[in-house]
């Protein structure tokens, strides 16, 4: 597990869409992925992301914060068959109801210098819905 983490250390240029796809809603920027001992960071414009590889269980496990919001995120997942590394989390809706969910963030290496996350949302009917997709190409120099 830990030689997959280490696929993502390093400087990259994002950007994000939500899906469906808003033109309104498409962000950009830099985000630094750095190894600190067993953790990798991931530092971002407002947020900060922590994974690590627990030797106990196998599994990944780590946390999410985004300056912006209240909300401690935390993660466990493993790479599974599709060989991306699959975060299950659970946090508010996104309906404002106040009421909680579950949620996956899926890691997918392309390249050794492009890489792919997708945010996804449990539906109603137990289903899997992709709300955002995001980009990442390897900075040079």
């Amino acid at each position: 597990m830990t030689d997959w983490l280490d696929q993502m250390v390093g400087d990259w240029v994002l950007e994000g869409r939500s899906v469906p796809d808003d033109p309104a809603q498409v962000r950009t920027g830099v985000e630094r992925v750095i190894r600190q001992d067993a953790w990798i960071v991931i530092e971002g414009e407002g947020y900060r992301f922590q994974l690590a590889n627990d030797p106990a269980t196998g599994r990944v496990t780590g946390d999410f914060v985004h300056w912006e919001h209240p909300q401690l995120w935390t993660y466990d997942g493993a790479v599974e068959e599709d060989g991306a590394l699959h975060l299950y989390s659970r946090g508010p809706d996104m309906t404002g109801r106040g009421v909680e969910t579950d949620y996956v963030d899926v890691f997918e290496i392309v390249s050794p210098d492009e890489r792919r996350s997708i945010g996804r949302v449990r539906a109603a009917d137990g289903s899997w819905q992709d709300f955002s997709r995001t980009t990442y190409r390897r900075r040079e120099g």
